[in-house]
């Protein structure tokens, strides 16, 4: 059976009206309760995961492509990671190229994902996740290695400006920084 094309388009605009105007105020409420209970609902590295730190000795920074849309408007993949690479070198933490990192055990791995949508209100809702990710090893099957995230910490909201999905990838990346220096405390490390 073939409903007329008019009327089934005009009720899909309808609803894809609503729904994008549901899903603005929806998220905007979230992010309105997640700013104002401490920045982010899934800010999350547990106190498990500091351990996990302990004699790291340096990580590769790798992140997912951003695509052009968001590139277009102005934060790009390559500065994200420069910015990234940036801080962890000025904390103290060696930094080498994903290239070279192939060579070295575990393979450390820190990815950044950033996924940035634009609400019909003009604002940009982001969610920016930080990880570590790790080569390990099956203890049920000898011989075979998988990556898995050992840190992880993310944020999500609204925000009327680019520049804050930015400021938010710097806060996480100070957090995994704090949460290294805790784990491998200058005083105690050798090169």
């Amino acid at each position: 059976m073939v409903l007329p094309v008019k009327r089934q388009e005009a009720h899909t605009q309808k609803g894809e009206e609503m729904t994008g105007k549901y899903f603005s105020v929806i998220v905007t409420l979230v992010s309105v309760i997640c700013l104002f209970a401490g920045k982010g609902v899934a800010s999350r590295a547990d106190a498990m995961e500091v351990p996990l730190l302990h004699g790291l000795k340096e990580v590769s920074v790798n992140v997912e492509d951003l695509g052009f849309r968001v590139e277009r408007l102005g934060l790009t993949t390559e500065h994200l990671r420069k910015d990234a690479e940036l801080r962890l070198k000025m904390a103290g933490i060696e930094v080498r190229s994903e290239k070279e990192s192939i060579t070295r055990p575990g393979i450390p791995q820190l990815h950044i994902i950033v996924r940035v949508l634009g609400t019909s209100s003009g604002d940009y809702a982001a969610q920016i996740r930080v990880e570590l990710l790790e080569q390990v090893g099956l203890l049920r099957q000898p011989g075979k290695e998988v990556f898995v995230s050992t840190w992880t910490s993310e944020k999500f909201g609204v925000t009327p400006s680019l520049s804050d999905v930015g400021q938010q990838q710097q806060e996480l990346i100070d957090k995994f920084i704090k949460e290294y220096l805790s784990a491998n405390p200058p005083s105690s490390s050798t090169n």
